[in-house]
């Protein structure tokens, strides 16, 4: 049975090619639509046709295998063996919300020319060099991709993993209504002290951001296509969750305007629609060098509204990059989101020391299928890793301009899930670094759960509470008091990027 080590874990999975996977899919099926459970829309969301279809449409995705019907769909389950035990959560099936497929293609770090030597004499190519030592090797199947990684790592080299391809089920909308986030939030009385710092950098790294957007344009200072064949991050068709989860940091309008309005944007196109009506794809190579390209790029605040699936080191390892060494060495800070299926948190919001958030809604609860907004299709996720719960119902925010996206206007009043409580938490942090550029991503993270508003009945922190409900005022207060009178600016961070 093919199998890999993830965080220290050791993974044995099965693999159903995905020319199996259409021969045994009942005619006419296709991809559950509406308020469906993640669940059950995830039982049938890959649809083979489209997934070949939109393989040949990415520069990026048609190097990872010969024919896209030879991806295979992956079941992960955790083991006994190795340093601990796998808890139920690592042991159980890929989570509806993450959906894998095998590659030919296998991520090294650290190879020294024996290594490579040995991967070529199994038959491998290097076919791309990435950041931070990164290389993508290929072989003939997917099969062999596997063991091409058991014999890397044999030779105890810095870093191997599978290179998946991730399918992750978008959320269906909520039902427009009343504007009430920033409010609950604090956002005005933050606004009182800062709107941002053009010097302070967010990079949204997502399917895309319409860096075209009236209200968006003016705050991008960098944007990359990660998986596709643009010079720019605009997206593609309808997928507009980028651009909503951007203009939740730092729109800049007056009617739908975000956290950190006067803050930058670094848009990072990670993923693509994957020609269903609810689902998008993105492969661990390119979002790992995605990743280490933002914070290189001068990114203080990483915002991550994707996840689901079994971990990879690769991806663990850019993450871990940029904690430490971005920001002249006080770390990016970064922003993860829980995931929408109300069960364990999602890698990689699962890995400890980042900023994971999960969802509240407009009557200071958290988000679950039962609360009290009537989104019954979904709840925010729980765990260890839990920092903080921001607004996840009944989000304004920006859409792709134009009859594109999830409205005919150029906004929407129906973004949602943990993908939207993300960008709230990565614009207040990126207003408590306007006022104190000093502080480490670590004094980040600890003051936004010390500031957290205790949601009722709450006395301390909890798996499925975090710290409390995010409070923006307070915490840019708590930064700008730790900064002292001048502000704490060091010089490394006012030298001009």
């Amino acid at each position: 049975m093919a199998g890999f080590v993830a965080l220290g874990q050791r993974y044995q999975v099965t693999l159903q090619p995905l020319k199996r996977y259409a021969d045994e899919r009942p005619i006419g099926a296709t991809a559950a639509r509406g308020r469906a459970t993640a669940a059950a829309r995830a039982t049938s969301a890959v649809d083979p046709a489209a997934m070949v279809r939109t393989v040949a449409a990415s520069a990026v995705l048609k190097t990872r295998v010969d024919d896209a019907m030879d991806l295979a769909i992956v079941q992960a389950r955790g083991t006994a063996s190795g340093p601990r035990r796998a808890s139920a959560a690592s042991v159980a099936p890929a989570k509806p919300m993450g959906i894998l497929m095998a590659t030919q293609t296998v991520i090294g770090e650290g190879l020294r020319q024996a290594d490579l030597a040995a991967a070529k004499s199994y038959g491998a190519t290097v076919i791309e060099e990435g950041l931070d030592g990164k290389m993508l090797l290929k072989v003939d199947t997917v099969e062999r991709a596997f063991g091409l990684v058991e014999l890397l790592r044999a030779r105890e080299v810095g870093s191997v993993s599978p290179n998946f391809l991730r399918k992750i089920v978008r959320l269906a909308p909520s039902a427009p209504a009343k504007a009430w986030a920033l409010d609950k939030i604090g956002v005005p009385a933050a606004w009182a002290i800062t709107k941002g710092s053009s010097r302070i950098r967010v990079a949204v790294l997502d399917e895309g951001v319409d860096t075209k957007h009236p209200s968006l344009k003016a705050a991008v200072v960098a944007e990359r296509d990660f998986i596709g064949t643009k010079s720019t991050a605009m997206p593609d068709n309808d997928d507009a969750h980028g651009t909503a989860c951007a203009g939740i940091v730092l729109s800049r309008s007056a009617t739908f305007p975000g956290v950190a309005p006067r803050c930058s944007l670094i848009a990072v196109r990670i993923a693509m629609g994957d020609g269903t009506p609810d689902g998008w794809v993105f492969d661990d190579f390119a979002t790992a060098d995605a990743i280490d390209w933002s914070w290189r790029q001068g990114a203080d605040v990483l915002s991550n509204s994707w996840g689901g699936g079994a971990p990879s080191d690769a991806i663990s390892r850019a993450f871990a990059r940029a904690r430490t060494q971005g920001r002249y060495g006080r770390g990016a800070v970064v922003v993860i989101a829980a995931g929408n299926d109300q069960m364990p948190i999602d890698f990689p919001g699962n890995l400890p020391g980042y900023v994971t958030v999960g969802a509240s809604n407009h009557k200071d609860q958290r988000k679950t299928k039962t609360s009290a907004d009537g989104e019954n299709w979904w709840g925010s996720n729980f765990g260890d890793t839990m920092r903080v719960l921001a607004p996840g119902v009944f989000i304004w925010t920006t859409d792709i301009s134009g009859a594109a996206g999830y409205d005919p206007t150029s906004f929407t009043k129906e973004f949602n899930g943990t993908s939207a409580a993300t960008p709230h938490v990565a614009g207040a942090a990126a207003l408590m670094l306007s006022v104190a550029p000093h502080l480490s991503a670590s004094t980040i993270r600890n003051l936004l759960g010390k500031s957290a508003k205790k949601i009722a009945g709450q006395t301390g922190w909890t798996p499925q509470l975090g710290w409390g409900r995010l409070d923006v005022a307070k915490a840019v207060a708590m930064a700008k008091a730790s900064a002292g009178p001048a502000g704490g600016k060091t010089k490394a961070a006012r030298k001009k990027r």
